[in-house]
C-alpha cells in the first residue's frame, strides 16, 4: 500500500503545469510588496482543514455516531458510568433481590490520519475497569479488566457543498479478564453437597474473554444551515466471543443518528450543543443483546481545530444474563479531540 502512496504523490507532483511554479512567484512578490496580504497568507497557511465542514458547519464528534469525514486528530477522552438495576440471584441459602450498583472507569486514545484524498485510517486505545459498587452487587455481577484496541477505514465523497457520505470499516479485539464472585461461591457450594466432597473450580471464579467484532456501516452527514448538522450511521455488527475454550458469535444491524447545532454560527457564544441516538438490535446468535443510547453533549466552539467538550448517555441495557433490562445506566464522556 505505501508503494501505491507515494506513487500517487509523484502523480499529483508530476500532474503540476508549468506555470504553477511562476503563479506562485508572482503571488510571494505580491504577498512580499503588501503586508496586508502577507498576514492573510500567513492566517490561511494556520486554518485547519476542512474535513468536518460542510455549508460553513463544523461538525461534532459524537461517541455513538461516527460521520464520514476525512480528517486527521488525535482524541483523548475519560469515561465514567454509573447504573443500578434488579434481578434475583441465589448462592446458597442466600437470596440476592436488593438493588444492584455497578460502576465503569476507562479511558480512549486515538489518532485517526486522512491520506490520499478519499480515505482516513484510525486506531484507538480503550482500556476500562468494570464492578460492582458494593459487596453484594459485585457478588451478582462480578468485576472486570479489559483492553481494547480497534482499527478502522473510512471511504468518503462529498456531494455539493452540504452533503457528505462514506463507506466505514471498523473491527476491534478485547480481551478481558473476568472475576465471577457469586458463581464461584456458587460452585464450591454446590460442589460440597456432593459425596466427593468440596471442589474448588479456579475456571468457574477467574476467566479470560476475548471479544472480536467487525463492522461495516455507511455514514452521510449533512448541514442545511450554518448552525445546524445532520448525521445518520447504518451499520452491521458481527462479533464473536471466545470464553474458556468456548465460542460464541452473534450479528446484529446499528442505526444512529445524530445532531449539533453551534450558537457559535449566530451570535457571540462559542457553544455548541448535540444530540445522539443507537441501537444495537441483535437477529442472530447469542453474544449480543439489545443495547439502546440515548444522549447528548456540550462543546466548545471557538476554535475549528479543537473538540472539547462533554457527552452523556442514558443506556438502557442489561450488564449480564442474571440482571433486569435496566435504563438507569449512564455513561459520561469528558475529552478533547485535536485536528491539525
Amino acid at each position: 500500500m505505501t508503494s501505491h502512496v507515494f506513487a500517487a504523490i509523484a502523480a499529483m507532483a508530476l500532474a503540476v503545469p508549468v506555470g504553477a511554479p511562476l503563479a506562485a512567484e508572482q503571488e510571494s512578490q505580491a504577498a512580499s510588496t503588501n503586508p496586508n496580504a502577507a498576514a492573510q497568507a500567513e492566517a490561511e497557511s494556520h486554518l485547519p482543514g476542512e474535513g468536518r465542514i460542510l455549508n460553513g458547519h463544523t461538525f461534532l464528534p459524537a461517541a455513538d455516531v461516527r460521520g464520514p469525514f476525512l480528517v486527521t486528530s488525535f482524541g483523548s477522552f475519560m469515561n465514567i458510568g454509573y447504573g443500578t438495576t434488579s434481578g434475583t440471584y441465589q448462592v446458597g441459602n442466600q437470596i440476592f433481590n436488593q438493588g444492584i450498583d455497578y460502576a465503569l472507569f476507562g479511558a480512549v486514545l486515538d489518532y485517526e490520519l486522512a491520506f490520499l484524498r478519499y480515505f482516513s485510517g484510525r486506531l484507538a486505545l480503550n482500556p476500562d475497569i468494570f464492578s460492582g459498587a458494593n459487596g453484594s452487587s459485585a457478588i451478582v455481577v462480578g468485576s472486570r479488566i479489559q483492553v481494547g484496541v480497534s482499527a478502522g477505514l473510512t471511504a468518503s465523497i462529498p456531494l455539493g457543498d452540504a452533503i457528505r457520505v462514506g463507506f466505514l470499516l471498523d473491527t476491534s479485539f478485547a480481551p478481558s479478564l473476568a472475576l465471577a464472585i457469586g458463581q464461584g461461591i456458587r460452585a464450591v457450594i454446590d460442589s460440597c453437597q456432593q459425596p466427593s466432597g468440596c471442589h474448588i473450580d479456579t475456571g468457574q471464579t477467574f476467566s479470560v474473554v476475548h471479544v472480536a467484532t467487525l463492522q461495516p456501516a455507511a455514514s452521510v452527514s449533512w448541514a442545511p444551515l450554518p448552525p445546524l448538522g445532520l448525521t445518520a450511521n447504518f451499520a452491521y455488527l458481527y462479533a464473536t466471543e471466545t470464553d474458556s475454550g468456548s465460542s460464541f458469535n452473534g450479528s446484529a444491524v446499528v442505526p444512529a443518528l445524530a445532531a449539533d447545532f453551534d450558537f457559535g454560527r449566530i451570535s457571540s457564544v462559542p457553544i455548541g450543543i448535540q444530540f445522539q441516538f443507537r441501537w444495537i438490535a441483535p437477529f442472530s446468535g447469542a453474544t449480543l443483546q439489545h443495547v439502546t443510547d440515548l444522549g447528548g453533549g456540550v462543546f466548545y466552539t471557538g476554535r475549528q481545530d479543537l473538540a472539547l467538550g462533554l457527552q452523556l448517555i442514558f443506556r438502557r441495557s442489561a450488564v449480564n444474563n442474571i440482571v433486569d433490562v435496566s435504563f438507569s445506566n449512564f455513561l459520561t464522556s469528558i475529552g478533547l479531540r485535536y485536528y491539525w
